[in-house]
């Protein structure tokens, strides 16, 4: 029996139940992205969505991140089983599916919106980019761009692993530069960005946000325009994030907000760079990976990702995972001892 296997076999016999108890002090933040009403690649679908909720409700006790951080923080107390669901970036998605759930079992959330694009200024880098290699051309073709090179036609089954690749790199990649990059590819392949996204990639709306704050969901901050915060000069950090924080207060009023790094791996942002989201006024800041640290740093609050799949989703919010980090790290440290 592989070590999955046993894992699904010790949770189906009470092991997630056992390690919720173990790890009940150890508050985790999950992370989701899109929603979608059927499965659909790169989404939660609705029905998943609800069971999860629908189990978080049963087993947890759901806070937003703010109300979190000043349990740990300001009261400097951990109660049992607390858990946040949070959302990056600011969809459409978000408003039309996850919320109306989220209401129904009365679980509150933290979504965190990138201000450039629910005012219509930009949409999402990967967006373009996945829009840019969808009409590209069909004739055979080798094109240089300053990030990458890219054959066409693009098949079909290869799409998914073409878009990833690049999308890789492009996170590498300093931000200016991949603004350049995207816009190559739109002048080599003559190809009209339009204005407003279509469908699939919209935003919700400043109202939209306005009645979910009223209903309880705490929106937080994701900069103006989504880049990594790691690959911007100072400057136009402290201008991502005041920026961001001065336009939540214009739209939304005074709250407590929190704050998520984009991107949010250990390579997306920079010590130095905490003091402009204090000045800012956000309460705290989450990344977007987990590890032992847990929540040992205000202004980069680990989260678990908010799978699909129902396995990972259950080893995410019981604590298995966590248990599994902090087992690998026992081992590797008593090695070398």
């Amino acid at each position: 029996m592989n070590l999955s296997r046993l894992v699904r076999f010790a949770g189906s016999c009470g092991g997630y139940k056992l390690s919720r108890l173990i790890t009940s002090k150890n508050p985790r933040i999950l992370m989701y992205h899109r929603f979608s009403r059927d499965a659909e690649r790169g989404h939660l679908d609705a029905a998943m969505f609800e069971w999860q909720v629908q189990y978080i409700a049963k087993n947890y006790k759901p806070v937003t991140v703010s109300e979190l951080a000043e349990d740990l923080y300001l009261k400097q107390c951990t109660p049992r089983n607390r858990i946040a669901i949070t959302i990056d970036d600011g969809y459409e998605d978000f408003y039309e599916i996850a919320w109306p759930i989220l209401k129904k079992y009365g679980v509150p959330a933290t979504f965190y919106v990138t201000t450039g694009f629910v005012s219509g200024d930009l949409w999402l880098w990967p967006d373009q980019l996945r829009y840019l290699l969808e009409h590209s051309p069909c004739s055979t073709g080798q094109f240089s761009f300053s990030i990458t090179q890219i054959n066409t036609p693009i098949p079909d089954e290869q799409f998914e692993a073409e878009y990833w690749r690049i999308n890789h790199l492009m996170l590498q990649a300093d931000n200016a530069e991949k603004i350049r990059c995207l816009n190559e590819m739109a002048a080599a392949w003559i190809i009209d960005l339009p204005k407003i996204p279509p469908k699939r990639y919209r935003a919700v709306s400043w109202n939209q946000l306005e009645e979910m704050q009223a209903e309880g969901l705490e929106v937080g901050g994701h900069t103006i325009t989504h880049p990594s915060l790691a690959r911007v000069s100072m400057e136009e950090a402290r201008n991502e994030i005041f920026g961001c924080a001065e336009k939540l207060r214009q739209k939304l009023g005074d709250s407590i907000r929190s704050f998520c790094y984009p991107n949010g791996t250990a390579d997306d942002f920079v010590g130095s760079q905490v003091k402009f989201i204090k000045e800012a006024g956000f309460s705290c800041a989450t990344v977007a990976f987990a590890d032992t640290q847990g929540h040992a740093q205000r202004y980069a609050m680990r989260r678990h990702t908010g799978s699909p799949d129902r396995f990972q989703f259950l080893k995410s919010i019981s604590g298995v995972e966590l248990l599994g980090m902090q087992l690998r790290n026992h081992l590797v440290e008593t090695y070398y001892d």
